[in-house]
């Protein structure tokens, strides 16, 4: 059987994917203790290629930085399509400081935003993967960027992306 054709969303957006993964890690982090989330609605998302290719390209993506991962996608939730990436690398002990402490508010801003959703909005985030919406805004900014360059002057991406 014939190995299926790459599907060009994908490297899109795994040139999308990579800076969004590095802004992710916490600053003074040494590129360690990043993650991802991508929250959109099911139809979104298959338009983008489904959940699968979602995360072959944050999987690729992630690796193209060093990063051990662990990647997970859930279909149909209440917030539609979920699709992640965690750094699961062990932290040198020079970072591991900005790493636990980064760690610790994204747990404290998951409480917050689950136990308290009536709560004042706390200090912003050191880090765009501390905001589930951030990434998943920022995604789809930088794709529809790529996804027009890779479509050339015409506009047509019939023969590229289809997303």
């Amino acid at each position: 059987m014939p190995t299926p054709a790459p599907d060009p969303r994908r490297a899109a957006m795994i040139t999308v994917l990579v800076p969004l993964l590095q802004a992710s890690c916490p600053p003074e982090g040494g590129g360690y203790g990043g993650s991802v989330e991508l929250r959109m609605p099911d139809q979104e998302a298959d338009e983008l290629g489904g959940a699968s290719l979602l995360r072959s390209s944050l999987r690729a993506a992630a690796r193209q930085l060093g990063w051990k991962v662990e990647t997970y996608a859930w279909v149909g939730t209440q917030h539609g399509t979920m699709v992640g990436v965690v750094d699961r690398r062990d932290v040198p002990a020079p970072f591991a400081k900005a790493v636990q402490g980064d760690m610790a508010r994204r747990v404290r801003a998951a409480v917050d935003r689950v136990g308290r959703p009536d709560a004042p909005a706390q200090q912003p985030s050191p880090t765009a993967g501390a905001d589930p919406h951030v990434p998943t805004t920022a995604f789809r900014v930088a794709y529809e960027k790529v996804r027009h360059e890779v479509a050339g002057p015409r506009g047509d991406d019939s023969s590229t992306l289809r997303a």
